[in-house]
Order: C-alpha cells, then sequence, then structure tokens
C-alpha cells in the first residue's frame, strides 16, 4: 500500500526562507484549498494497515486534497 500526499507544510523546517509562501502555493495547488495534516496521514495509515482495509491490494491510496489527480 503507498500513500500519496501533495505535501505536508507541518514538515517544512521553521528555518526554511521563504516557507509561508510555499505553504501558500501547495493549498493553491490542491482542489480543496487545504493540505493534508500529519493527523490525516496518520489515520490513514492507520485504516489502510486495519482489517477494515483488508481486501485493498497493491493499492495507491491518494491524500493529496487533489494537488495530484489520478485518472
Amino acid at each position: 500500500m503507498t500513500l500519496k500526499t501533495g505535501g505536508i507544510p507541518e514538515t517544512i523546517p521553521g528555518s526554511f526562507g521563504d516557507r509561508a509562501e510555499f505553504e501558500s502555493m501547495m493549498r493553491g495547488s490542491t482542489l480543496l484549498g487545504k493540505t493534508a495534516t500529519l493527523a490525516d496521514v496518520g489515520n490513514v495509515a492507520s485504516f489502510v494497515a486495519s482489517d477494515q482495509a483488508r481486501t485493498m491490494t497493491s493499492s495507491t491510496v491518494n491524500i493529496s486534497c487533489g494537488a495530484i489527480v489520478d485518472i
């Protein structure tokens, strides 16, 4: 199982020069106007590792908020 994000702003170091601008660009590239959080990644990872996802195989789970569109 693969989890695919469009980037997680919480992981950008505080010392990154134009952090606010970079985060804004990340949000702007999504269909939902927001980005996934580390909590989102943890929740989805917990789900795909659980028995509830037992029928999912060889899958990519897209949690990019629409930044990466699956075709």
